[in-house]
């Protein structure tokens, strides 16, 4: 245990452990407290801490995919699915997002049509947070079914402090919608073994659905296992009426897919994916290997270097690979859950993985499920976000062993008090790594509120940014950012392309204060000392 917050958090469930043998009494206590109110709880201190970290719900995205869904949530928060084409298109292309034909996001529509209703009231954060604290709730809730409230109060504390969580938890990322159905989906799955009412089902039905139009594969990976138990329950009991009802509304979601293809592109077998895959990136598919046809539409040179990593990702994701490539996945995902100081968690995990029951097992099974999932796809390792998903199932293993124990160590000793002692002992030593979150978070957004700020000091309320890229900038920060409604964005935003191209922008965008944008310095430049665009 070299990290000496191992041996702190160490000393402190010994002092814990003490406490509670010495002054508190055996109780149940916390058995009394309703439910929803500690599900009420959970939801507001993770959605506390979510803003803290976040800095606000104003956050800029700042990855190229969240940029693009909160492009999306605008257009539908206007009504549109899409926008014309931006003039010239060149000068507007955007990682993720469609310019041509029409300026349209690839993105599959679940997650974007949530964030609307937040970016349409001027706090695009504001569901991701709320998305957050439901997940945190229905953790609290489904732990609470399983096993006790003690073991549901741990697991949201473990689940929020693992190594990278409020890093990507605090982001426009999809898969902050789809962790949130995983829990719904499996709540509901518990209550309608329990109760066999065709609502909760239904419930089922509408979170695998939204979550297919979602992330599909992401969503396929939860189905599988959730429908093999529905499926023998259904056979088992003769309720089929139940399961028709549930195929219909799972249907009825998965009809969006057809629909957005119509709305965006006029054919319903043509999806904005597809066509912005072969537009710029042939090789981004599902499977093995490269695949080298070239894209139909060239990307600037910084989009460029951008995308060689992906490249060569895809270039070595061959089947002869793939035992290495899931070592390497898993050895990140378990110093996630288990590296630094939270090697002290890896004996309750053991425990917890004896005295879990089935149900804990069925959870660990579509974990497992969605890292094989994901082997048919290259991605970067270090991209643990594809299974935030299934990152409370750690957690809850870990609270499994960690409750036992300490009942085992106090003697039953006010479990409620324990349990916050406990949770409050591991947030003091997880503290430095959630500030460390919320820092990382206040640098990568820097530069997009520098350039927020540039404009507005310009006392125009309609301005347009050239932006240029040197060889110094970071080819994974993409400035340039396109805009539902242009006639009524107080910010432009377009590549420098030189001045024939810079002046087919302005002409398409009148009466607009004009800067250029020094994008390795990330400082506003009025237009002569500008040097000639490089080709």
């Amino acid at each position: 245990m070299s990290d000496p917050r191992a041996l702190l958090l160490i000393a402190q469930l010994l002092a814990v452990v003490l406490v509670a043998r010495r002054w508190l009494r055996p109780t149940k206590a916390l058995d009394h407290i309703p439910r929803w109110v500690l599900a009420a709880g959970a939801a507001a201190f993770v959605m506390a801490l979510t803003t803290w970290v976040w800095h606000g719900l104003r956050a800029p995205p700042v990855v190229d995919d969240e940029a693009a869904y909160v492009l999306q949530a605008d257009l539908f928060a206007h009504g549109r699915w899409k926008r014309a084409s931006p003039q010239p298109s060149a000068a507007f292309t955007q990682p993720a997002v469609l310019v041509t034909p029409v300026l349209a996001p690839k993105m599959a529509p679940g997650h974007a049509l949530l964030l609307a209703p937040g970016v349409a009231a001027g706090l695009p954060g504001i569901v991701p947070i709320v998305l957050s604290g439901t997940t945190a709730a229905l953790i609290m809730l489904i732990a609470c079914e399983l096993q006790s409230p003690t073991t549901a109060l741990l697991t949201v504390v473990l689940w929020i402090t693992a190594a990278g969580q409020m890093r990507w938890r605090a982001s426009y990322f999809s898969e902050i919608t789809t962790g949130a159905l995983w829990m719904l989906g499996w709540y509901a799955l518990l209550q309608w073994r329990r109760s066999r009412r065709s609502g909760w089902l239904l419930v089922l039905a509408a979170a695998t659905g939204w979550g297919a139009v979602t992330r599909p594969l992401t969503m396929l990976a939860f189905a599988v296992p959730v429908g093999v138990v529905v499926m023998r329950d259904i056979a088992r009991t003769g309720l089929w009426r139940q399961l028709a009802g549930a195929l219909a509304v799972g249907t009825v979601c998965l009809g969006i897919l057809p629909l957005q293809n119509v709305e965006v592109l006029g054919n319903w077998r043509q999806s904005p994916l597809s066509l912005y895959t072969r537009q710029y990136m042939p090789y981004d598919v599902v499977g093995f290997g490269l695949d080298s046809t070239p894209p139909s539409i060239g990307l600037p040179a910084t989009l460029q270097a951008a995308q060689q990593p992906f490249i060569a990702r895809h270039r070595e994701h061959v089947p002869s690979a793939l035992p290495g490539v899931l070592m390497q996945r898993l050895r990140l995902l378990w110093l996630s859950a288990f590296g630094d100081w939270r090697v002290v968690w890896i004996p309750v995990a053991a425990v917890g993985l004896v005295v879990m029951g089935g149900a804990g097992w069925f959870a660990v099974a579509s974990m497992l499920m969605l890292y094989l999932a994901y082997l048919f796809y290259a991605h970067e390792a270090h991209w643990t976000i594809y299974y935030l998903e299934a990152s409370p199932v750690p957690a809850f293993v870990c609270a499994v062993g960690l409750a036992r124990l300490l009942g085992l160590a106090t003697g039953g000793g006010h479990p409620l008090v324990t349990a916050l002692m406990t949770a409050a002992a591991t947030l003091v030593v997880a503290f430095p790594d959630l500030d460390t979150s919320r820092v990382y978070r206040a640098s990568a957004q820097r530069p997009f509120r520098e350039m927020e700020s540039a404009a507005a000091a310009t006392g125009s309320d309609r301005v347009l940014v050239f932006v240029r890229y040197s060889a110094a900038h970071d080819p994974d920060v993409n400035l340039i950012r396109n805009v539902a409604r242009p006639d009524r964005a107080r910010l432009i935003t377009a590549y420098d392309l030189g001045a024939a191209s810079d002046a087919r922008v302005i002409t398409a965008y009148p009466g607009r204060r004009v800067l250029y944008w020094d994008g390795s310095t990330n400082r506003a430049l009025p237009a002569p000392s500008m040097s000639a665009p490089s080709p």
